[in-house]
């Protein structure tokens, strides 16, 4: 046979393997969960990190479309809500496009996990990671530590997609008294995800690291405070929120803090939020203009460097919404705004329409996140199990009930790896190769029984 021309199949095995891989990552998490029990090829193949990484990328980039955007939400308390149960403080995503609730996600501890239904807050949502603070304390009503924080509170990173969260180590600051503020984020140069705690008063905000699952205090006292308890968003590696000064960013990589980043307008009203893969700042509470809406976009990122940079900012939208605003809650996919006006509505600026949001959404519009649903499991993480979905979470968890320490999930392009993400790819191959081992043995012992 000629140089060139040998058929051995490797090439036609190559392209079938980059037909499934297509395949595939078209699905949702739950049905790649199942499919993991198809094969041993199957499993490995879903379980590896650059699978995951394109499955993320899929369905990111499909979510950017308007008519398809995701939001992870807290409810209040409610007496009825479709086929929800009555439950306070759980967590659901609501769809945008058709305004309305598409999913119940409970909580991210298991049923049980405490002698009551705590109070919950939501920090953060990146990479379909979400991080959720939890109040132990049976004495702290849910309202005083929504607003504060205060206490010595437990927090989560959970993936609700495929129901497994990790309680991070207990943080060693507390502040029973002052304000707390809480941020949940993405290093991209690390690969690392990162929860940081700054208190209203002067002792030194911390760090918690997933990779080293350690709490380091920040030993440099700020010279602002932000003015709500969660930080607004997280974008090309920094955090965001607004304080007394300014804006506030922390650099999640270098672990620190650059304040008194200049607005374009003096504001504490102003909300920092993702317009266009841009860091933008939200302003509508003018006196003299009460009811527009005007966004800015920073120029460039080199004021978030701390050498002394003064930011400057472009105004890309000057709206009037034809209303009275109590509230301007952030922009999602570039083109929707969420307001509070008596009631609940969204504004569309390439529409130009407002919508009242039907049905009225009960969930607390402080914490909404984009949600995109991943593969991404944290290192440490267990399954959390509720009755009423007993059957969802054991499909969903094919493999053991804590996620290794080891692996990588590399959710950028570059050739590093990092300690977050699913179990190792061997630990993947060995359990799938031990559960075909299992099946043949029962199949052998099947047979012997018949022969007997």
């Amino acid at each position: 046979m000629r140089k060139g021309k040998r058929n051995d199949g490797g090439g036609d095995r190559l392209r079938e393997e980059d037909i499934l891989i297509e395949l595939l990552s078209r699905l949702d998490v739950k049905t790649l969960l199942q499919c993991k029990a198809v094969s041993k090829t199957w499993y490995s193949l879903i379980s590896t990190p650059i699978f995951i990484k394109s499955h993320f990328n899929r369905a990111l980039n499909g979510a950017d479309n308007q008519t398809a955007t995701t939001l992870i939400v807290r409810l209040f308390k409610i007496e009825c809500l479709r086929d929800f149960p009555e439950e306070d403080g759980s967590f659901a995503l609501y769809q945008l496009d058709c305004y309305d609730y598409v999913a119940r996600l409970y909580f991210p501890y298991s049923k049980g996990d405490y002698p009551f239904t705590p109070p919950s807050l939501l920090i953060g949502c990146v990479f379909g990671i979400v991080c959720v603070c939890v109040d132990p304390d049976p004495d702290t009503d849910a309202y005083s530590f929504q607003a504060t924080l205060k206490g010595r509170s437990d927090i989560y990173i959970w993936n609700p997609a495929t129901k497994q969260s990790k309680l991070i180590p207990a943080h060693t600051l507390h502040d029973d008294e002052g304000k707390v503020s809480l941020g949940f984020g993405f290093d991209p140069i690390d690969f690392d995800f990162k929860v940081v705690k700054v208190l209203s008063n002067d002792v030194f905000p911390e760090v918690y690291s997933l990779n080293r699952n350690v709490w380091r205090k920040i030993e440099v006292k700020l010279s602002d405070r932000p003015n709500r308890n969660i930080f607004e968003i997280c974008i090309h590696g920094f955090l965001f929120t607004v304080g007394c000064n300014g804006m506030m960013a922390f650099d999640l990589n270098r672990e620190v803090f650059i304040c008194d980043i200049k607005l374009p307008v003096a504001s504490c009203d102003a909300c920092i939020a993702d317009f266009k893969d841009s860091i933008a700042v939200i302003i509508f509470n003018f006196k003299e203009e009460r009811d527009r809406i005007k966004l800015w976009t920073l120029d460039d990122e080199a004021c978030l460097r701390g050498a002394g940079v003064e930011a400057s900012w472009t105004m890309m939208l000057s709206i009037d919404v034809g209303m009275h605003l109590d509230w301007v809650y952030g922009i999602f996919n570039s083109v929707e705004f969420l307001l509070e006006s008596d009631d609940w509505f969204s504004y569309n600026t390439d529409k130009k329409e407002v919508i009242r949001m039907f049905p009225n959404p009960l969930f607390d519009f402080n914490e909404v996140f984009k949600y995109t649903e991943s593969l991404v499991l944290v290192a440490g993480s267990k399954l959390v199990n509720w009755s009423a979905d007993k059957d969802d979470n054991e499909e969903s968890s094919p493999d053991s009930e804590e996620v290794s320490e080891e692996g990588s999930v590399d959710l950028e392009d570059n050739d590093e790896e990092s300690s977050v993400g699913v179990a190792s790819e061997d630990d993947n191959e060995e359990s799938a190769a031990d559960s075909e081992d299992n099946e043949e043995s029962n199949v052998d012992s099947e047979d012997d029984a018949g022969d007997e």
